[in-house]
Parts: structure tokens; sequence; C-alpha cells
């Protein structure tokens, strides 16, 4: 889930631009994250259609919404996760598809696991309304610089976030400071869905948050932080990890690769995915299905695997990655995998749902008031 994006490679073709004003200035405009889609990728779309591309980023999936709420610009394509899929069905900014104009679509040509979390309760609601893009976990980024951190992390998992006596004296803890994800921490913490609407619950998380004592509360800083050895351990998405890892890997800094890692918990956690979905601001739909079809070719789908860095949902790719000598250096990191969580004995894999406008405006006066 990209949460909130640094520079993370270094893009010779720089294709992105900022748009602050209404309309499109392409023949296809994309609202995603940074760096989450190949250059290499676009401009082989570009030529086989003929057609330009431009994208317009974001740091998270609520600027997302108020983009297309807003209609800030004629969007063709968006890129969400799973809880804001809910709520952008849930308030018709987004497109029912028609599956029909996908050649390259079938019902399983998604990795088995991911389909069955697709087709679980948490992702009813907004089924047939996306095609998912990439796929990951929460974890917890750390430091192998300090003595004892690595074993302690992965032996007591969440806990080490709230029982910090778990880890060498001294360590330096940091949470996510986004309201769902640090409420999420507290949750898997002590043993709560991801989506309980239960106000004393979620009460108790806060309380819980509030009587920690948490180093740094960041966002996009907490991976670098970790990778550069400034904090011990911190609450991030799989995501982050292989965003700082990728840096690392293109500045050609390979020794530093060595001093962090991340777990993810398999027991309870969250699973999240991110979706490609064609917006109501959309005035070229049909050019958007072609995109998405496009992006569905395995050759397309491997290379803009290979640019992102994050698991990627067609199992031929998935399947083609965890054979291929270009991903040697991040298939043996478990967090990259999410089918690790799943295929776990007796694991509890969430994904976040939409909890309805009061619960999302109950936890953010909860954080708030935390944070204050």
């Amino acid at each position: 889930m990209k949460k909130i994006i640094g520079l993370t490679l270094l893009v010779v073709v720089v294709i992105i631009f900022v748009f602050t004003g209404s309309g499109k200035g392409a023949d296809l405009l994309i609202l995603n994250w940074g760096d989450y889609l190949s250059s290499d990728v676009i401009t082989a779309f570009e030529e086989r259609y003929g057609v330009t591309v431009k994208e317009v980023t974001v740091e998270s999936n609520e600027q997302m919404y108020q983009n297309i709420m807003n209609q800030n610009a004629e969007y063709d394509l968006v890129v969400p996760s799973d809880y804001m899929l809910d709520q952008m069905k849930e308030d018709g900014l987004i497109l029912e598809l028609e599956y029909s104009k996908l050649d390259n679509y079938a019902e399983d040509i998604f990795v088995e696991e991911l389909t069955t979390l697709l087709n679980s309760a948490d992702c009813q609601n907004y089924k047939g309304y996306y095609i998912p893009y990439f796929w990951g976990s929460l974890g917890i980024m750390y430091s192998k610089r300090k003595s004892g951190v690595e074993e302690a992390v992965q032996q007591y998992g969440f806990k080490v976030l709230f029982e910090q006596d778990l880890l060498p004296i001294g360590s330096t803890v940091g949470m996510y400071n986004v309201s769902r994800d640090a409420l999420a921490a507290a949750e898997l913490y002590l043993g709560y869905s991801l989506n309980t609407k239960d106000k004393n619950k979620i009460d108790e998380c806060f309380d819980l948050l509030k009587n920690t004592h948490f180093n740094h509360w960041g966002t996009d800083e907490l991976k670098k932080d970790i990778s550069q050895g400034n904090l011990d351990v911190a609450l991030v998405y799989s995501g982050d990890f292989f965003d700082a890892y990728y840096s690392d890997l293109e500045a050609g800094q390979y020794d530093n690769l060595e001093n962090y890692s991340i777990y993810a918990p398999k027991e309870h956690n969250n699973v999240f995915f991110d979706a490609l979905a064609i917006p109501v601001t959309s005035t070229n739909p049909d050019l958007a299905y072609k995109m998405i079809d496009f992006l569905l070719e395995h050759e397309n789908s491997y290379n803009n695997a290979s640019f992102v860095g994050y698991c990627p949902t067609l199992a031929s790719v998935f399947e083609e990655v965890f054979t291929s000598e270009d991903f040697e250096d991040v298939i043996g990191i478990e967090a990259y995998n999410p089918t690790n969580i799943i295929n776990y004995p007796d694991s509890l894999a969430e994904v976040y749902q939409f909890l309805g406008n009061d619960i999302y405006a109950y936890i953010e006066s909860k954080f708030i008031s935390m944070s204050s």
C-alpha cells in the first residue's frame, strides 16, 4: 500500500506531471502513487496505441478520494487501496467494470491465495469494480545494527511495539503517523479485528497508543530512519521496506542491505492490495480498459513488477518471479510474499474495510485527540 511515497527509484525519463487545475492534457490521465508504474511500460502502451499517457501522483488514499470527488482533472484510471475502493464505490466515484472489454482477464489468472482473499467477506462490497494491481502486508521493519533486536522482533512480533522491554535496552521504536494504521497496530496487539466498529475497543486501542512511548511518529521517514540506522524498530508496510531496499540497490549501497530487514507476523495481520479502477471523471474509459488489459499481459506485468518492486498479483508473473534471477535479492525476504501469511496454519489475514463515515470520523477525532 503506497501510503506516503518518497523518491525510491531514479527514473531517467520523467513522465510524471502535476496538475493544479481541471483539464487533462493527455489521452489517458492516471491518478497514481509515485514510482508505481514503469515508464517503459507506459512508453510501450503509447507506441502500441498511438496515444499519450500522463500521471498525477498523490501521497494518500484520502487525497485520491478528494481529487476525484472535487473533479480536479479528468482522471481516466485510479489506483486506490482496498478500503478506499470500498468508500469510492459507496460514494459513486468509480464505475462498475465491464470485464468483457478485457481480453486478458479471467477469474483464475490471479494468485490463488489472493483470489480467496478477494472472495472473502472483507471485499464483497466492491466486487466487480477493480482489478488487483499489487499486494503486500503490514510488518515490522528493524535495524540489525543492535544485537538482539532481530531476535526479539521475530519472536514477539507486534508485541515489541507496546512491550518495549522485550527489546534490548535503549532500543528506539517508531509508529506510523496515520490513524488507521496506528489503530491497526494496537488492534493486532490486543487481538481485535482490524475492521471493528466497537467504539469501546477503539477507545482501548487509542488509550494504549497514548500511553506507549514512541521515539518517532512518522510515515515515509520511518523506513529511511531504519535503513540509515537512526531507529531500531518501526511499524511499516511491506512496500515501505522494499522502497528502501530498492533505493539502496539503485544507489549501489549493497553493504547497507545487510543492516536492516522486515518481519511480517503470520498469525494475524493485514494483507492489503492496491487496485486499478475507472473513476467517474474518466472521459476516455475505453482507453482506460486498454491500459488495464495491457497491464494484464504477462510480459508487461512482469516488467512492471521488476520496476515497482511489490509482489505481483498475476499467478503467471508470481510464479516467474520466484524462479527469476532478477528477483533473487528479494524472494528470500518472507514479507515480500503475502501468501506466507495466508497459508500459515490458523492465520487471520484481514483486508481493511471502509468502516463508514461515522466510525471514520470517530477514529480521526480519537487520533487527533491522542496526538495533541
